[in-house]
């Protein structure tokens, strides 16, 4: 298992009397990651590697944000989110998202003692800073809490309190099994890029015609951004779908 040390504060994001916001993002290995989008490999893992650095990008700006430890299964991964601020923990083989969660979690608290968490997927490339500093400040309030998919059935951040366990239960309807474990839903109207993550081609088909991150932008252009508001799955590339 292997990491760079956590980088120590610059000084510049306010912590105020509580510890610092530390996110945790886990990235499965990309050259197999999102099978359910319907493209061809290399167009699939050039699209994932987008969302990876477009989600992480606009995480580290979060202001609340002091650090961002990426969770990773291979070491050549996270060299695509390499930044100040920005930690990578390898570990090889790690059986799904909540695993990889809880053990970044349990490092995040080694390095920084006092710090609350934030897990998020790497899949949320029309993300705003601005949007998940409304959603952490809420959590603020509250020991555990999490914001829903935008179809109600999924996570796509769950938070923790200082010295509380993140408790993840990722996967199906995990909204529903997060209110379970006693977290609290965030229902701010502000938030609504943190809802959008990209699990199948119609999340890609929306995020390409909303406001995708800078990197997913470049990548879809590049395989021809087939996409319009008039007839966007009419006009999607079949060049790029896989048979």
């Amino acid at each position: 298992m292997n990491a760079h040390p956590a980088p120590e504060s610059d000084g510049t994001r306010s912590r105020g009397p509580r510890g610092p916001w530390v996110a945790v993002i886990p990235q499965r290995d990309i050259t197999s990651a999102k099978s359910r989008l319907l493209l061809r490999p290399e167009a699939r893992q050039a699209v994932v590697r987008a969302m990876f650095r477009d989600t992480v990008s606009e995480v580290r700006a979060a202001s609340q944000v002091e650090a961002v430890l990426v969770v990773v299964d291979r070491i050549q991964d996270a060299a695509h989110v390499r930044s100040p601020g920005v930690v990578p923990l390898v570990l090889p083989g790690t059986p799904g998202m909540n695993a990889a969660l809880r053990e970044g979690g349990r490092r995040a608290r080694e390095w920084w003692p006092r710090c609350r968490l934030a897990g998020l997927p790497a899949d949320l490339p029309s993300l705003r800073s601005e949007d998940l500093d409304v959603a952490l400040k809420v959590a603020g309030r509250h020991e555990r809490t999490f914001v829903a998919d935008r179809r109600r059935e999924g996570t796509s951040l769950l938070t923790a309190a200082e010295g509380v366990d993140l408790d993840p239960k990722f996967g199906e309807r995990s909204r529903l099994a997060h209110l379970g474990s006693g977290a609290v839903e965030t229902l701010d109207p502000n938030i609504e890029s943190l809802r959008r993550d990209v699990d199948d081609l119609d999340d890609l088909l929306d995020a390409a015609l909303g406001h995708p991150g800078a990197a997913l932008g470049a990548v879809l252009r590049s395989l021809g951004h087939p996409f319009d508001r008039m007839s966007a799955r009419q006009r999607f590339d079949s060049s790029s779908v896989a048979p």
